[in-house]
Protein backbone atom coordinates (compact mmCIF):
# COMPACT_ATOMS: atom_id res chain seq x y z
CA UNK A 1 0.00 0.00 0.00
CA UNK A 2 1.10 3.52 -0.94
CA UNK A 3 -0.05 7.24 0.62
CA UNK A 4 -2.64 9.08 -0.92
CA UNK A 5 0.63 11.31 -2.42
CA UNK A 6 1.83 8.61 -4.44
CA UNK A 7 -2.06 7.89 -5.95
CA UNK A 8 -2.18 11.75 -7.18
CA UNK A 9 -3.14 11.81 -11.28
CA UNK A 10 -5.87 13.85 -13.11
CA UNK A 11 -8.19 13.15 -16.07
CA UNK A 12 -10.06 14.92 -18.57
CA UNK A 13 -13.48 14.71 -18.67
CA UNK A 14 -15.59 15.33 -21.97
CA UNK A 15 -15.19 19.06 -21.62
CA UNK A 16 -11.73 19.28 -21.71
CA UNK A 17 -11.61 20.26 -17.76
CA UNK A 18 -9.14 18.23 -15.83
CA UNK A 19 -10.80 16.01 -12.65
CA UNK A 20 -9.72 13.65 -9.80
CA UNK A 21 -8.95 10.47 -11.27
CA UNK A 22 -10.49 7.78 -8.42
CA UNK A 23 -7.62 7.38 -6.42
CA UNK A 24 -7.90 11.39 -5.65
CA UNK A 25 -11.21 10.39 -4.26
CA UNK A 26 -9.43 8.85 -1.19
CA UNK A 27 -7.58 10.46 1.64
CA UNK A 28 -5.87 7.34 3.32
CA UNK A 29 -2.68 5.52 2.95
CA UNK A 30 -0.37 3.10 4.62
CA UNK A 31 0.41 5.66 7.41
CA UNK A 32 -3.17 6.23 8.69
CA UNK A 33 -3.90 2.89 8.85
CA UNK A 34 -0.42 2.27 10.63
CA UNK A 35 -1.47 4.80 13.23
CA UNK A 36 -4.96 3.46 13.76
CA UNK A 37 -3.57 0.13 14.61
CA UNK A 38 -1.28 1.48 17.15
CA UNK A 39 -3.90 3.46 18.79
CA UNK A 40 -6.06 0.54 18.42
CA UNK A 41 -3.55 -1.40 21.15
CA UNK A 42 -3.44 1.83 23.64
CA UNK A 43 -7.64 2.41 23.89
CA UNK A 44 -8.40 -1.67 24.04
CA UNK A 45 -5.85 -1.76 26.48
CA UNK A 46 -7.83 0.38 28.43
CA UNK A 47 -11.08 -2.62 28.81
CA UNK A 48 -8.48 -5.42 29.38
CA UNK A 49 -6.38 -3.46 31.88
CA UNK A 50 -9.06 -4.70 34.52
CA UNK A 51 -8.00 -7.70 34.94
CA UNK A 52 -4.82 -8.07 36.22
CA UNK A 53 -5.28 -4.60 38.05
CA UNK A 54 -8.04 -5.81 39.99
CA UNK A 55 -6.30 -7.47 42.94
CA UNK A 56 -3.97 -4.08 43.22
CA UNK A 57 -7.20 -1.79 42.93
CA UNK A 58 -8.92 -3.97 45.69
CA UNK A 59 -5.66 -4.30 48.06
CA UNK A 60 -5.49 -0.07 47.80
CA UNK A 61 -8.71 0.76 48.22
CA UNK A 62 -9.81 -2.59 50.48
CA UNK A 63 -13.50 -1.84 50.11
CA UNK A 64 -15.91 -3.89 52.22
CA UNK A 65 -16.80 -6.06 49.31
CA UNK A 66 -14.32 -6.78 47.16
CA UNK A 67 -16.57 -6.76 44.22
CA UNK A 68 -17.16 -3.38 44.61
CA UNK A 69 -13.43 -3.05 42.85
CA UNK A 70 -14.36 -5.10 40.05
CA UNK A 71 -17.38 -2.90 39.37
CA UNK A 72 -15.34 0.66 39.42
CA UNK A 73 -12.50 -0.83 37.40
CA UNK A 74 -13.29 -3.20 35.04
CA UNK A 75 -17.52 -3.88 34.59
CA UNK A 76 -18.53 0.53 34.81
CA UNK A 77 -16.20 0.47 31.46
CA UNK A 78 -17.43 -2.48 29.74
CA UNK A 79 -20.92 -1.19 29.91
CA UNK A 80 -20.08 2.16 28.80
CA UNK A 81 -18.02 0.96 26.05
CA UNK A 82 -20.44 -1.28 24.30
CA UNK A 83 -23.36 1.57 25.16
CA UNK A 84 -21.09 3.86 23.90
CA UNK A 85 -20.76 2.32 20.26
CA UNK A 86 -24.49 3.26 19.55
CA UNK A 87 -23.77 6.72 20.20
CA UNK A 88 -20.63 7.33 18.38
CA UNK A 89 -21.18 5.97 15.24
CA UNK A 90 -24.75 7.91 14.05
CA UNK A 91 -22.94 10.87 14.78
CA UNK A 92 -19.85 10.44 12.87
CA UNK A 93 -22.17 9.87 10.20
CA UNK A 94 -23.50 12.74 10.57
CA UNK A 95 -20.95 15.38 11.80
CA UNK A 96 -17.78 13.88 9.78
CA UNK A 97 -15.10 10.97 10.75
CA UNK A 98 -12.21 13.11 11.04
CA UNK A 99 -14.02 16.24 13.85
CA UNK A 100 -15.57 13.28 15.97
CA UNK A 101 -12.58 11.07 16.48
CA UNK A 102 -10.34 14.28 17.91
CA UNK A 103 -13.34 15.23 20.19
CA UNK A 104 -13.83 11.60 21.16
CA UNK A 105 -9.95 10.99 21.38
CA UNK A 106 -9.41 13.93 23.08
CA UNK A 107 -11.83 13.17 25.96
CA UNK A 108 -10.17 9.56 26.11
CA UNK A 109 -6.88 10.83 26.74
CA UNK A 110 -7.68 13.47 29.72
CA UNK A 111 -10.05 10.55 31.62
CA UNK A 112 -7.68 8.19 31.04
CA UNK A 113 -4.86 10.76 32.66
CA UNK A 114 -7.66 11.73 35.38
CA UNK A 115 -7.66 7.99 36.56
CA UNK A 116 -4.44 8.37 38.01
CA UNK A 117 -5.48 10.98 40.41
CA UNK A 118 -8.86 9.04 41.20
CA UNK A 119 -8.95 9.22 45.23
CA UNK A 120 -10.99 6.77 46.03
CA UNK A 121 -13.44 3.82 44.20
CA UNK A 122 -16.17 6.05 43.48
CA UNK A 123 -14.04 8.62 41.55
CA UNK A 124 -12.65 5.91 39.82
CA UNK A 125 -15.95 4.34 38.72
CA UNK A 126 -16.85 7.57 37.45
CA UNK A 127 -13.92 8.04 35.56
CA UNK A 128 -13.59 4.49 33.83
CA UNK A 129 -17.55 5.57 33.00
CA UNK A 130 -15.90 8.75 31.22
CA UNK A 131 -13.40 6.27 29.51
CA UNK A 132 -15.67 3.84 28.18
CA UNK A 133 -18.04 6.28 26.51
CA UNK A 134 -14.99 7.89 25.09
CA UNK A 135 -13.03 4.95 24.10
CA UNK A 136 -15.89 3.25 22.05
CA UNK A 137 -15.53 6.33 19.01
CA UNK A 138 -12.42 4.96 18.37
CA UNK A 139 -13.86 1.85 16.92
CA UNK A 140 -16.68 2.22 14.91
CA UNK A 141 -14.95 5.56 13.45
CA UNK A 142 -11.40 3.95 12.31
CA UNK A 143 -12.97 1.22 10.52
CA UNK A 144 -15.81 3.05 8.88
CA UNK A 145 -12.90 6.16 7.94
CA UNK A 146 -11.12 3.05 6.76
CA UNK A 147 -14.01 1.60 4.45
CA UNK A 148 -13.94 5.61 2.70
CA UNK A 149 -10.67 6.62 2.70
CA UNK A 150 -9.00 4.30 0.90
CA UNK A 151 -8.78 2.54 -2.13
CA UNK A 152 -11.12 -0.88 -2.35
CA UNK A 153 -7.85 -2.96 -3.52
CA UNK A 154 -6.57 -1.87 0.31
CA UNK A 155 -9.66 -2.10 2.32
CA UNK A 156 -9.23 -5.75 3.36
CA UNK A 157 -5.65 -6.01 3.86
CA UNK A 158 -6.28 -2.30 6.20
CA UNK A 159 -9.53 -4.27 7.91
CA UNK A 160 -7.10 -7.16 8.95
CA UNK A 161 -4.78 -4.98 10.04
CA UNK A 162 -6.97 -3.52 12.46
CA UNK A 163 -8.28 -6.87 13.39
CA UNK A 164 -5.53 -7.88 14.51
CA UNK A 165 -4.41 -5.18 16.82
CA UNK A 166 -7.81 -5.25 18.49
CA UNK A 167 -7.12 -9.15 18.76
CA UNK A 168 -4.13 -8.73 20.28
CA UNK A 169 -4.73 -5.99 22.39
CA UNK A 170 -6.57 -8.53 24.77
CA UNK A 171 -3.41 -9.80 25.45
CA UNK A 172 -0.86 -6.97 24.72
CA UNK A 173 -2.83 -5.16 27.31
CA UNK A 174 -2.96 -7.54 30.20
CA UNK A 175 0.73 -7.81 29.98
CA UNK A 176 1.60 -4.31 29.81
CA UNK A 177 -0.60 -3.60 33.02
CA UNK A 178 0.91 -6.51 35.13
CA UNK A 179 4.68 -5.40 34.21
CA UNK A 180 3.60 -1.70 34.96
CA UNK A 181 1.94 -2.79 38.13
CA UNK A 182 4.10 -4.90 39.29
CA UNK A 183 7.31 -2.38 39.26
CA UNK A 184 5.62 1.05 39.96
CA UNK A 185 1.72 0.96 41.09
CA UNK A 186 -1.74 0.39 39.07
CA UNK A 187 -2.84 3.77 38.62
CA UNK A 188 0.87 4.68 36.67
CA UNK A 189 -1.06 2.13 34.27
CA UNK A 190 -3.20 5.06 33.13
CA UNK A 191 -0.63 7.44 33.27
CA UNK A 192 1.08 5.39 30.82
CA UNK A 193 -1.29 4.81 28.57
CA UNK A 194 -3.15 8.59 28.44
CA UNK A 195 0.24 9.86 28.01
CA UNK A 196 0.86 7.72 24.61
CA UNK A 197 -2.99 8.39 23.63
CA UNK A 198 -1.82 12.33 24.20
CA UNK A 199 0.80 11.82 21.94
CA UNK A 200 -1.35 10.08 19.48
CA UNK A 201 -2.94 13.32 18.84
CA UNK A 202 -0.91 15.41 16.62
CA UNK A 203 -0.47 12.55 14.73
CA UNK A 204 -4.45 12.19 14.32
CA UNK A 205 -4.47 15.73 13.43
CA UNK A 206 -1.85 16.14 10.05
CA UNK A 207 -2.43 12.10 9.18
CA UNK A 208 -6.31 11.83 9.52
CA UNK A 209 -8.53 13.44 6.75
CA UNK A 210 -12.26 13.35 6.24
CA UNK A 211 -12.91 11.23 3.45
CA UNK A 212 -15.27 11.47 0.93
CA UNK A 213 -18.81 9.99 1.67
CA UNK A 214 -21.81 9.78 0.57
CA UNK A 215 -23.82 12.30 2.83
CA UNK A 216 -27.56 12.10 3.98
CA UNK A 217 -29.56 15.16 4.02
CA UNK A 218 -31.71 14.91 7.38
CA UNK A 219 -31.31 15.90 11.04
CA UNK A 220 -29.23 13.53 13.50
CA UNK A 221 -32.27 11.81 14.96
CA UNK A 222 -32.54 10.02 11.27
CA UNK A 223 -29.56 8.97 12.10
CA UNK A 224 -30.33 6.61 14.34
CA UNK A 225 -33.65 6.15 12.93
CA UNK A 226 -31.36 4.87 10.22
CA UNK A 227 -29.37 2.57 12.52
CA UNK A 228 -32.95 0.67 13.42
CA UNK A 229 -33.51 0.34 10.13
CA UNK A 230 -30.19 -1.41 9.76
CA UNK A 231 -30.73 -3.67 12.35
CA UNK A 232 -34.49 -4.58 11.25
CA UNK A 233 -33.12 -5.74 8.57
CA UNK A 234 -32.98 -9.56 7.52
CA UNK A 235 -29.64 -10.00 5.89
CA UNK A 236 -28.54 -8.05 9.45
CA UNK A 237 -30.14 -10.20 11.84
CA UNK A 238 -28.42 -12.81 10.53
CA UNK A 239 -24.94 -11.24 10.62
CA UNK A 240 -25.53 -9.95 14.24
CA UNK A 241 -26.95 -13.56 15.38
CA UNK A 242 -23.28 -14.83 13.94
CA UNK A 243 -21.26 -12.12 15.23
CA UNK A 244 -22.62 -12.33 18.61
CA UNK A 245 -21.17 -15.65 18.84
CA UNK A 246 -17.46 -14.83 18.15
CA UNK A 247 -16.09 -12.88 21.35
CA UNK A 248 -18.79 -15.12 23.12
CA UNK A 249 -17.01 -17.91 22.55
CA UNK A 250 -13.41 -16.74 22.54
CA UNK A 251 -14.20 -15.34 26.40
CA UNK A 252 -16.01 -18.20 27.34
CA UNK A 253 -13.73 -20.92 26.42
CA UNK A 254 -10.80 -18.87 27.68
CA UNK A 255 -12.68 -18.59 30.99
CA UNK A 256 -13.45 -21.68 31.56
CA UNK A 257 -9.52 -23.19 30.55
CA UNK A 258 -7.93 -21.38 33.25
CA UNK A 259 -9.44 -23.57 35.69
CA UNK A 260 -9.26 -26.74 33.82
CA UNK A 261 -5.32 -26.21 33.05
CA UNK A 262 -5.57 -25.80 37.13
CA UNK A 263 -6.97 -29.35 37.52
CA UNK A 264 -4.81 -30.55 35.36
CA UNK A 265 -1.84 -30.00 37.87
CA UNK A 266 -0.45 -26.76 36.01
CA UNK A 267 0.93 -24.10 37.51
CA UNK A 268 0.07 -20.38 37.35
CA UNK A 269 3.03 -19.95 34.73
CA UNK A 270 2.60 -22.57 32.92
CA UNK A 271 -1.21 -21.92 32.24
CA UNK A 272 -0.39 -17.67 31.43
CA UNK A 273 2.21 -19.86 28.59
CA UNK A 274 -0.64 -21.90 27.15
CA UNK A 275 -2.71 -19.56 26.65
CA UNK A 276 -0.12 -17.63 24.66
CA UNK A 277 0.01 -20.18 21.80
CA UNK A 278 -2.81 -19.18 20.68
CA UNK A 279 -1.42 -15.69 19.75
CA UNK A 280 0.11 -16.58 16.56
CA UNK A 281 -3.66 -16.73 15.13
CA UNK A 282 -4.65 -13.87 15.55
CA UNK A 283 -2.03 -12.92 12.81
CA UNK A 284 -4.65 -14.95 10.79
CA UNK A 285 -6.81 -11.70 10.10
CA UNK A 286 -3.81 -10.08 7.94
CA UNK A 287 -4.90 -13.49 5.49
CA UNK A 288 -8.39 -11.83 4.74
CA UNK A 289 -7.75 -9.86 1.78
CA UNK A 290 -5.96 -12.46 -0.51
CA UNK A 291 -8.18 -15.60 1.18
CA UNK A 292 -11.68 -12.90 0.34
CA UNK A 293 -10.16 -12.28 -3.39
CA UNK A 294 -10.61 -15.88 -4.27
CA UNK A 295 -13.85 -17.24 -1.44
CA UNK A 296 -15.39 -13.38 -1.27
CA UNK A 297 -16.15 -12.22 2.29
CA UNK A 298 -18.56 -14.56 3.14
CA UNK A 299 -16.68 -17.21 2.40
CA UNK A 300 -13.72 -15.89 4.67
CA UNK A 301 -16.28 -15.97 7.33
CA UNK A 302 -18.58 -19.06 7.18
CA UNK A 303 -14.34 -20.16 6.87
CA UNK A 304 -13.32 -18.61 10.07
CA UNK A 305 -16.62 -19.94 12.04
CA UNK A 306 -16.41 -23.84 10.48
CA UNK A 307 -12.02 -23.36 11.54
CA UNK A 308 -12.50 -22.32 15.23
CA UNK A 309 -15.32 -24.88 15.31
CA UNK A 310 -12.89 -27.36 14.59
CA UNK A 311 -10.25 -26.01 16.81
CA UNK A 312 -13.08 -26.66 20.28
CA UNK A 313 -13.36 -30.32 18.58
CA UNK A 314 -9.80 -30.77 18.92
CA UNK A 315 -9.68 -29.24 22.50
CA UNK A 316 -12.62 -31.13 23.16
CA UNK A 317 -11.30 -34.72 22.28
CA UNK A 318 -8.13 -34.23 23.52
CA UNK A 319 -9.26 -32.34 27.08
CA UNK A 320 -6.73 -34.64 29.15
CA UNK A 321 -3.69 -33.13 26.84
CA UNK A 322 -1.74 -30.07 27.09
CA UNK A 323 -0.73 -30.73 23.17
CA UNK A 324 -4.23 -31.84 22.37
CA UNK A 325 -5.59 -28.38 24.11
CA UNK A 326 -2.63 -26.46 22.46
CA UNK A 327 -2.65 -27.37 19.02
CA UNK A 328 -6.56 -26.94 19.16
CA UNK A 329 -6.79 -23.23 20.93
CA UNK A 330 -4.27 -22.65 17.96
CA UNK A 331 -6.50 -23.77 15.61
CA UNK A 332 -9.50 -21.87 17.76
CA UNK A 333 -7.79 -18.42 17.73
CA UNK A 334 -7.21 -18.91 13.93
CA UNK A 335 -10.41 -19.33 12.97
CA UNK A 336 -11.99 -16.26 15.18
CA UNK A 337 -9.17 -13.80 13.49
CA UNK A 338 -10.05 -14.64 10.30
CA UNK A 339 -14.15 -14.29 10.83
CA UNK A 340 -13.93 -10.93 12.99
CA UNK A 341 -12.11 -8.83 9.74
CA UNK A 342 -14.43 -10.49 7.37
CA UNK A 343 -17.93 -9.80 9.60
CA UNK A 344 -16.52 -6.30 10.24
CA UNK A 345 -16.62 -5.79 6.34
CA UNK A 346 -19.93 -7.43 5.66
CA UNK A 347 -21.42 -4.87 8.81
CA UNK A 348 -20.00 -1.75 6.38
CA UNK A 349 -21.26 -2.93 3.39
CA UNK A 350 -24.87 -4.20 4.12
CA UNK A 351 -24.93 -0.26 6.37
CA UNK A 352 -24.11 1.89 3.75
CA UNK A 353 -24.23 4.70 3.19
CA UNK A 354 -24.63 4.45 7.54
CA UNK A 355 -21.01 2.76 8.28
CA UNK A 356 -20.25 4.36 11.37
CA UNK A 357 -24.03 3.16 12.53
CA UNK A 358 -22.82 -0.10 10.94
CA UNK A 359 -19.81 -0.03 12.63
CA UNK A 360 -21.37 0.99 15.91
CA UNK A 361 -24.00 -1.74 15.84
CA UNK A 362 -20.85 -3.82 14.56
CA UNK A 363 -18.81 -3.46 18.08
CA UNK A 364 -22.15 -3.52 20.42
CA UNK A 365 -22.91 -7.04 19.59
CA UNK A 366 -19.31 -8.38 19.35
CA UNK A 367 -18.79 -6.56 23.60
CA UNK A 368 -22.35 -7.87 24.18
CA UNK A 369 -21.53 -11.47 23.16
CA UNK A 370 -17.98 -10.94 25.17
CA UNK A 371 -20.46 -10.27 28.64
CA UNK A 372 -22.68 -12.54 27.57
CA UNK A 373 -19.48 -15.31 27.51
CA UNK A 374 -18.26 -14.51 30.84
CA UNK A 375 -21.91 -15.76 32.03
CA UNK A 376 -21.99 -18.67 30.03
CA UNK A 377 -18.54 -19.83 31.72
CA UNK A 378 -20.11 -19.11 34.88
CA UNK A 379 -22.86 -21.06 34.31
CA UNK A 380 -21.30 -23.96 32.69
CA UNK A 381 -18.05 -25.33 34.18
CA UNK A 382 -17.26 -28.31 32.83
CA UNK A 383 -14.66 -27.63 30.26
CA UNK A 384 -15.94 -30.28 27.45
CA UNK A 385 -19.54 -29.37 28.04
CA UNK A 386 -18.88 -26.12 27.20
CA UNK A 387 -16.99 -26.45 24.47
CA UNK A 388 -19.48 -29.04 22.65
CA UNK A 389 -22.15 -26.12 23.18
CA UNK A 390 -19.78 -23.77 21.77
CA UNK A 391 -18.79 -25.08 19.13
CA UNK A 392 -22.38 -26.10 18.02
CA UNK A 393 -23.12 -22.21 18.50
CA UNK A 394 -20.30 -21.64 15.60
CA UNK A 395 -21.55 -23.84 13.60
CA UNK A 396 -24.76 -22.50 13.65
CA UNK A 397 -23.58 -18.98 12.83
CA UNK A 398 -21.54 -20.36 9.91
CA UNK A 399 -25.35 -20.94 8.62
CA UNK A 400 -26.34 -17.56 9.29
CA UNK A 401 -23.45 -15.49 7.37
CA UNK A 402 -24.97 -18.42 4.42
CA UNK A 403 -28.28 -16.70 4.87
CA UNK A 404 -27.36 -13.34 5.16
CA UNK A 405 -25.00 -13.52 2.05
CA UNK A 406 -27.74 -15.38 0.04
CA UNK A 407 -30.14 -12.19 0.90
CA UNK A 408 -27.77 -9.54 0.23
CA UNK A 409 -27.37 -11.14 -3.45
CA UNK A 410 -30.77 -11.76 -4.05
CA UNK A 411 -31.59 -8.12 -3.00
CA UNK A 412 -28.77 -7.02 -5.44
CA UNK A 413 -30.03 -8.96 -7.87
Amino acid sequence: MHDQQKQIKTVVDDTGNQVASPDQMYTAGSSATILLAVIALFVLTQLYLAIPLLSYVNQDFNPANPELATYALATSFSLAYAGGFLFWGPISDQYGRRSVMLIGMTALSIATLACYFAPSLIWLAGLRVLQGLAAACFAPISLAYLTEALPVRYRAMAIGTMSTSFLTAGIFGQVLAAWIALHWSWNWVFLATGVCLMAALPFLVVIFKEPQREIVDGHLGRRFIALGRTVVQPAVLLLSCAHITLLLSFVAMYTVLGAHLSGLGLTPDKVILLRLVGLPGMFAALLMGPFAARVGIPGVAMTGYITAAAGLAVEAVLAQSLTGIAIGSLIFVTGIALAVPAMITQFGAVSAPNRGGGMALNGFILFIGASAGSLIATAVTDFVTLLIGVMVTLLFAAICVAGSASRVKSKAG
